[in-house]
Formats: C-alpha cells, structure tokens, sequence
C-alpha cells in the first residue's frame, strides 16, 4: 500500500471554476472565446496538485446522456437548469486538455461520475495509502474510510474542508455507511431525489440514530413519537426508499484499470507547459512555467509581445491580461462594492434617526430576516435595508424562544417607527423575492407599497433557462461577489442553530449584506430592464402579476379536512385491492415496491418482454409499464396502484397538513422562476399536477371549497394554445374553424380520416382531439403511435393528413425553427424570449428536442403572458370596484375565484371579459365557467 490518489469529479471542478470566474469576463488570447471555467479549472488543480502531493490521479465525468438512475426515477436530476451556454465548449475544452496532457480520464454511457468514483475507491482502496476525492456531493460520505477522505469546497477559490467518517459522525450524527438510508429520508432537491416531505437534517438524523435504517424505522413506526412525523413517514415511504436506492452509490462497475494507469503524468514537461501557450493561455503558461523552472520570454520580447497585443471582445479581459483573478474583486461595472458599511441598530431612538436620514427619492432595498420560509407562517425576528452600495442597516426583534429577546424591541415596536416608510407608494422598495417580505409584514399589519423593483424576477426574464435566480448564485454571477450563505450563518446538521439563537452581530452582518448586495443588483439589472423587450415584460407583467399573487396567496382557499382523510382511506383501499390482484397473477407474494423482485416477476416469472437494461436489470418504471399495456392484466394493476400511492402521499395524505392554523385555509405559494416558458408553477401544494380530466382529479378538487355564504367560480380559456397556434400559423382553415364556431377536433377528425364534418364519429373526433394538442407540441409519429395506440405507419399517416388539412401549421413549424437555427431563441406575441442553444447540437436527441421545444414555446408562453395580463386587470378590477370576491388560484389556463353571491352576475361578466380581452388575436378567444359549492361543481 503506496502512493496517493486524487480522483476529481471533473464537471463538478469545471462548474466550480465557471461561477468562480464568470464576473471576470476571460477570454482566450487565441480565439476570442470565453475561458474563464478553463483558467479556473486549471489555476484549481495546480493549486491542489501542489498542496496534496499526489502520486495518481483520475478524472471522471457525468455522461451527458440520459442516467441509468432515470430507469428508477423518470423525474431524476430532470428539473436541474441547463449548463450555461458558454460553459459547454469549455467543457469540452477541458476535457481535450485532459487528454492532450494525458490525465488518466473515465466517462462511461448511462453512469454518473459518482459512481465510478466509488467503484475506483473500492477496487483500490487498499492499494494507496491514501485516496482524496475532490467533489461536493454528499451521497460520496458513504464510500469515505479510513484512508479516503473528501476535499468539499469552501468559500473562496481554492478553499476547502476535509470529510472523513469522523467528521459525518460529528456532524451529521450518523456513521457513513447509514447515508443512503439518511438520504433516503432527507432526498436531494439538486438531484431531484424526493425523501419524505418535511424530514429534514435535524429529523433525518435523528431517526437513524434511533433506529439504524429504514426497514427499521418502518418496522416500528409506531414508536417514533411525533404523531405527525408518523404521517410524514408513512404518506412517503415509497419515497423514502426509491430516494435510498437513488442516493446509494454504485462501487461494483467493471473498471479496466491497473494502478500504473492512474500515474499522475509529468505536467512539467517542456512541451505540455509549452501547451499552454500554444493554445492561447498565457497566465497558465507562465505559471506552470515558474513552478517547473521553465525561463520564458520577457514582456519585452516581441514574439510574445504581438500575442499580448491581440485584441479582445470589448469589455472583456484576455486570460492573459488575468495575474490572479481570485483576488481581483473592483469596485467597477460587474464588481461588487466590498468596503462594507454596516451597522446594527440597537434602540428605536436610533432606528427614528436613521429613518429620518433616508432618501425618499432613492430606491431602497428591504429584506426580513424570518423563522421560517413559509411567509403565512414566519415569525419575524428583523428587518435589513439599504439606499448606497456598501451600506446596510439592520434591527433585529425580539423572540419569545431567544435568549437575546430582553435586549432587543419587538417586531410591533420596530415597525411602529418602520411603518411610515414601508407603506407609503413614493419610496420605491426593491427586493430579492420580495413577494416573501410583503406577506411577511401584512401578517404584522404593515402594508409594503411601492414596491418597484424585484431582482430575482430580472434576473430571470435575462436568463428564463436557468434557475440558479437566487441571491447567492445572483451576487456570483453579475458582481463577482462571494455572500455569507444562510447555512454558513445557522449551521448544518446537528450543528444547525435557530436563527433567534444567534448573537444578533453575527445576523446583522449577514442581513445588512443582503440588503445591501440586493441593492447593488438593483442597480447593474435596472438598466437592463430598461432595454427593449424586457421593459414591458418586467413592468406591465411580471411585476405587476406579483402584487396579483401575493392577494391571492394571502388569501388562500379552504379545504374539507375530514373529505380528504377519508378520501386517502379509499385510495389505500384500491392500493390494497389490486395488491391482491397482482399477487394473484404473480402466483406468490412478494414487495411489490422492490424493483428487483418486480423485475424477477415481470421478466422471468412472467416472461414478459424486457426493454430497457439498467446496471440493476431490466427497467420496471412507468414509461416500460405503459409499454407493456395489453400483454398481461398485472400491468394494468400495477400502473393503478403507483398511480393511487401518488395521489395518496402528494394529496390526500399531504394536503390537510398544510391548513394554515391561524387562517384553517391553505396558501399555495406561486413562483414565476421556475418555468422557461413565463408560466406560473406553484408549491404546498402543487395545483399544476393534479389530473385534469379523469375520476382521481375530480375527486381531488371536489375537496376545495368555499367558505360560508360564498361559492366558487372557475373561468377556463377555451382550446387557448389551439387559438394561438390559429394565429402563429395564419392558417385559413384554422381560423375559418374559429370565427365561425365550427368544433376544431371534428374539422381536423375529417380531414385525418377524410370523411365529411357531419360523418364524425365520437371516437374519430377523440382521436382528432389528440392529434391537434399533439402537434402543437411538435410531436412524432413514434409519439403519437404511443399517444393513441396506434402503428407508426397509421400515426404517420394521420400527421401528414392533419398537415394537408392546415398547410399554415406546417409552414409555421419550418419558419420557426429556422428562426431559432438563425438567432439563438424563439420569442411570444409579446416578445418573452426562450433561448435554445441545443438548436446547434451535434446530439440529434438533443438538437429534435430543441426543434419541438422552438415550435411549442411560443405557443404556451404566449398562453403564460394573456393570462398574467388578464390576472392583472381582474385584479385590478377587484380593488378598484370594491369586491368582496377575490381570485384565489391559477392553475394552467383555469382561474378560480370565491365569490360573493350578491356581485355573482356582475362579478362573473367582468372576469369574462377581462379574461377575453387580455390580448388580441386574428381568432376569437374564449373563456367558460360556472359557478359551484366546490372547485369539482365549478370546474
């Protein structure tokens, strides 16, 4: 046993180095191109290959093609943002670099990094004395021994912190080889890994420690004491299982490797720092140069005086203009302002003196510092703002559980002095999420008006693709600027404070810098928003729609409690009878939620035909069931029971935890981040997934109802992506369809099967229905074979006919991706923009993907902007005519309201109309609704 290995998750380095250096705006001497992740990845590993002294080494990388793990889980790592455009070619750069040095590199199709860098650490963890893995992924605490440890990136560039099982044991509470089942209860909200629904770390670990594992936690559930953790757990067992076998790593790969192939290679080779140079980085160049000895030509000499004379893109530095960008933090366009100005306000006296030097004509920014991220919910324990880059101000309020509350006021005494300014309309408040801070203070009686400005939504309308939309991924991004994080500040594991806990020194510092940090993104994205399409969207839509859903939000909608928990006791019931029908055709018990021994019944028991192999076997998920429809009757069950345990453990069972004890209803929170398209997603609960046509959903929504003396209205846009499609596509037949009120599925079901409009058959316009949502969605034959059970000859058939039918849709679908191909995006009637740079890829999955995506995006993100316009002047509407109804949920191209039935005539034409006239189409829009006890009466 010799030697040391360094094993390095390559994508994770790569990504590290990218946001390190975004702010600096690198560029290769060379070409021009962006660079900055490759000057970091390498400036990184010259630092690490210094300090660490290593003998071998090993590269790995994720694959970029679809994951074994998404057999198990469809959803897995699927709402992940997409890479940043510039980043991918630097990868790519990268990983040549690698090779061209000869760095030992491992990517296999369909396997993730982590799980060759656990398979390395077992076939030689007993031939180093010591393996180092450089990576940020918890799920790897697992394969960490006595001689393997972890480096976990800190702050700063190059900083990192040490894990070993001694440190998971001490601060997590659990040994390394319970992560999976720790995992499996707290999931990954990076990897999309579910868990059980509010277990979080403290919960987690604390049940491990109690019990060891899951088996045992579920075998003795009746002992865990809290009774609604009980109800957490049983409602997510499924999850909690499926979210172990996600995060366990896999160590057993069959790796070709020796030892000798690991060699760190001789990177100070004359020629390989001669490489540097050669490929246009010239800071890397004379580092590497300096550290193997190499003498390199002085500034003044002229062959490396043209080089550095090579123009660059305007505004951006040259790699080689770079000495050390780690430190390099000015003040400029791009930079944050560091010289820190903050100040901890101590008395009321103090806060009426400072409050009384603030500008009313300048923004400012304002930010709470809460108990907890559910605004309906959160105590506030204080308040941050700032008018100057580099100046924050905080008060923090006392708390009944602090130890610091008998020195501090109360948040009704801190506000009575606040107040004034927070509600008066001329002082613009800017914010970060700021919708949070609104609903935070009208719990305390504190209208925030004026608001102006919120920098989470800005920086989405630049970037609708990515989600990294947060403050710290934000001050990275635009100011190069490194913020306290919230776990920095209270702490993880068993080491994770309560905020109120907290000296409120240490809270200041953290809350006056992001007042101050939101302030300064205030003023690098508000020109931005200033800037041709982007000013009517943010201004006249996103802002506005954001007042709109905190009303509704505060608002919230009532639910039957007693109608839900019975209503979970009838789905467990059909859990339980096709239990018993797919044992029966099985022939034998088994865990029906064990994919292996589905796996064995299915393929071996069964003999049904196996499709997809994963490294664990044959795939059992739901895309292979649907396929396996009609070959046996136990695939039906089996699709029913999965179908009835979602419902149970996301609905039923979850919703009545979610009443709001102060107000007995619950308040769906909306985000307007999540979705590239501009349409609204929403959390606790997730309205957007419940069924819309079929039993389950209806029996769902019948739960929803309206308080006492009220009744519910839900007006729905009518065949609205239809109608936009009609537009887009100035297709005569379509439109004709429309302005003369012919039924649209019954004219394409003539023209797909070429029979006259009044010889339609109920079953022929069910088709034609599929058919038209299909193709808006740029859908293939394989998809639509799948879609209606059909051949792919028939299917292909009918998309040809629906094309000779509506020529205009096709010609539609050619210019539009030929537009994307030309300019990068596709943009709605309002010009909401969607960037597509996998148009480009050489990767035909990819590229086809990026082709549906280019014809769908107009389409449903102009849906998006009608129905936030008429949101907007409904409520609008409600405040200036004085309703006693209110709008209480969106949901796809549905609004549903609670109305007082003395306005319901007036109420109803209103919202019609508003809903009708929101935008202006070359085809008629549509809006119908009735009236009901229910959200099922109404819908």
């Amino acid at each position: 046993m010799s030697g040391r290995l360094l094993i390095i998750d390559g994508h994770a380095l790569a990504f590290r180095a990218y946001f390190a250096f975004a702010a600096s705006n690198l560029t290769n001497s060379k070409t021009g191109l962006p660079s900055g992740a490759v000057f970091g990845f390498w400036r990184m590993l010259f630092k690490l290959l210094q300090d660490e002294k290593v003998t071998h080494i090993a590269f790995t990388f994720d694959p970029g093609t679809r994951l074994e793990r998404n057999d198990l889980y469809e959803d897995y790592k699927a709402h992940r943002k997409p890479m940043p455009e510039d980043l991918k070619p630097q990868i790519h750069t990268i990983y040549e670099m690698l090779k061209a040095l000869e760095f030992p590199m491992y990517k296999m199709d369909g396997i993730e990094a982590d799980d060759i860098i656990g398979s390395l650490c077992k076939k030689f963890g007993k031939d180093f004395e010591e393996i180092v893995i450089l990576s940020s992924d918890k799920d790897l605490y697992q394969v960490l021994d006595k001689n393997i440890h972890m480096l976990r990136g800190k702050r700063g560039v190059s900083e990192f912190e040490k894990i070993d099982p001694k440190w998971v044991e001490t601060n997590i509470g659990i040994t390394k080889e319970q992560v999976p089942d720790y995992m499996g209860l707290l999931g990954d909200a990076s990897d999309n890994i579910p868990g059980v629904k509010g277990v979080g770390e403290k919960g987690a670990a604390k049940l491990i420690q109690e019990f060891g594992n899951l088996e045992t936690i579920y075998k003795k559930l009746d002992q865990v004491k809290n009774k609604s953790l009980i109800d957490k757990l049983a409602a997510d067992k499924e999850n909690a299982f499926l979210s172990r076998k996600l995060a366990t790593i896999v160590t057993n790969l069959k790796l070709d490797i020796k030892k000798n192939d690991l060699k760190l290679p001789n990177y100070h080779e004359p020629a390989k720092v001669q490489y540097f140079k050669d490929e246009g980085y010239n800071v890397l160049h004379r580092d590497l140069a300096k550290q193997a000895g190499i003498p390199i030509a002085s500034d003044g000499d002229s062959k490396d005086k043209s080089a550095e004379k090579e123009p660059t893109k305007k505004g951006k530095k040259s790699t080689k203009d770079v000495v050390d960008a780690e430190t390099e933090n000015k003040p400029n366009k791009g930079s944050a302002v560091t010289k820190k100005n903050y100040k901890r306000i101590q008395t009321l006296d103090e806060l009426k003196k400072i409050v009384a030097k603030l500008d009313p004509k300048k923004p400012i920014s304002v930010d709470t510092e809460t108990t907890s991220q559910d605004p309906m919910l959160a105590e506030l324990l204080g308040l941050s703002f700032s008018q100057e880059p580099g100046v924050g101000y905080y008060i923090a309020f006392s708390h009944p559980e602090s130890i610091y509350s008998h020195l501090l006021p109360s948040p009704e005494e801190g506000l009575g002095v606040l107040k004034p300014m927070l509600s008066d309309s001329k002082w613009k408040k800017v914010g970060q999420n700021i919708k949070y801070d609104l609903l935070v203070l009208r719990n305390y009686g504190v209208e925030l008006a004026g608001i102006h400005f919120d920098t989470m939504l800005a920086s989405y309308l630049l970037n609708p693709g990515e989600r990294r939309h947060n403050m710290d991924d934000m001050a990275v991004d635009y100011l190069n600027y490194k913020t306290i994080t919230y776990d920095e500040l209270v702490g993880t594991g068993k080491k994770k404070q309560n905020l109120y806990d907290i000296d409120p020194e240490r809270v200041s510092e953290y809350a006056c810098e992001d007042a101050d940090i939101t302030f300064q993104l205030h003023n690098v994205l508000s020109p931005k928003m200033e800037e041709g399409i982007h000013k009517k969207l943010f201004y006249e839509i996103e802002m506005p729609v954001l007042l709109t859903l905190a009303d509704m939000e505060f608002e919230g909608i009532s639910v039957e409690k007693g109608y839900f928990e019975s209503l979970s006791k009838t789905f467990e019931a059909k859990i339980k009878e096709h239990e018993k029908n797919i044992h029966f055709y099985a022939g034998r018990q088994f865990n029906i939620n064990s994919t292996k021994e589905l796996q064995t019944v299915l393929f071996e028991d069964l003999r049904l035909p196996a499709e997809k192999k994963t490294q664990t076997g044959y795939s059992t998920d739901h895309s292979v069931l649907e396929s396996l429809q009609g070959t046996h009757p136990i695939i039906d069950d089996l699709l029913e029971i999965r179908k009835f345990s979602k419902l149970k453990s996301t609905y039923t069972d979850t919703l009545p935890t979610l009443i709001n004890p102060k107000t007995g209803r619950i308040h769906t929170s909306y985000n307007q981040t999540i979705a590239a398209t501009g349409r609204l997603s929403s959390t606790n609960p997730n309205l957007q997934n419940i069924p819309i046509k079929d039993e389950e959903g209806r029996l769902l929504r019948k739960g929803f109802i309206a308080k006492k003396g009220f009744e519910i209205l839900s007006l729905d846009y009518s065949q609205i992506e239809l109608r936009i499609m009609a537009h887009f596509a100035n297709d005569p037949q379509m439109m004709d369809a429309y302005k003369s009120g012919v039924d649209i599925h019954k004219r394409t079901a003539a023209g797909i099967f070429g029979v006259p409009e009044d010889k339609v058959t109920p079953d022929m316009r069910n088709k034609a229905k599929v058919v038209n949502f299909s193709v808006i969605y740029g859908v293939t034959s394989f998809g639509l074979s799948n879609n209606l059970r059909i051949s792919r000859k028939e299917a292909k058939e009918f998309i040809e006919k629906y094309f000779a039918t509506y020529k205009g849709v096709q010609t539609y679908m050619e210019e539009i991706v030929e537009f994307c191909k030309e300019h990068g995006y596709v943009e709605t009637l309002l010009g909401r923009r969607r960037y597509l740079p996998d148009i480009h890829s050489k990767h035909k999955m990819a590229s086809e993907a990026a082709k549906r995506v280019a014809i769908n995006s107009p389409i449903q993100g102009t849906s998006a902007d009608m129905i936030k316009l008429a949101m907007i002047q409904i409520h609008n509407k409600i405040k200036k005519n004085g309703y006693r109804s209110k709008l209480l949920l969106q949901v796809h191209d549905e609004l549903v309201f609670e109305v007082d039935p003395k306005e319901k005539k007036e109420f109803y034409q209103m919202a019609k109309d508003e809903m009708e006239s929101a935008m202006k189409l070359k085809v008629p829009i549509v809006a119908q609704g009735k009236f009901g006890g229910n959200w099922d009466e109404a819908h």
